[in-house]
């Protein structure tokens, strides 16, 4: 399990280089071509893909994502590349509801 922030500014679904060691891959072997700005400034990020994003019961499958420079974030971010695959989502107060296509 991970935490994100769900940030509709965000292209991509972002991972912090901690998140993306404790899913398995090696930050340090990761190739940091994608430029991106990010609250803390202008950086580079690696593309990778997931294999699976799950939030509650809504699963999608090869979401695009990217991965920044150890230190460059602290939060993981839920951006476009899997907020566009859902049907529609919305703030209501302080709760959020996502609703997958289909449903």
């Amino acid at each position: 399990d991970m935490r994100f922030i769900f940030d509709t500014g965000a292209s991509a679904v972002v991972l912090t280089a901690e998140s993306a060691k404790a899913i398995g891959l090696d930050p340090e072997r990761l190739s940091y071509v994608v430029p991106v700005a990010t609250a803390n400034g202008r950086t580079l990020a690696a593309p990778i893909v997931l294999d699976r994003l799950a939030v509650g019961s809504i699963a999608e499958q090869k979401v695009r994502a990217l991965v920044v420079r150890p230190g460059q974030l602290r939060e993981n971010l839920l951006g476009m590349t899997f907020l566009d695959r859902l049907a529609s989502y919305e703030v209501r107060g302080h709760r959020l509801f996502l609703r997958a296509r289909g449903t």
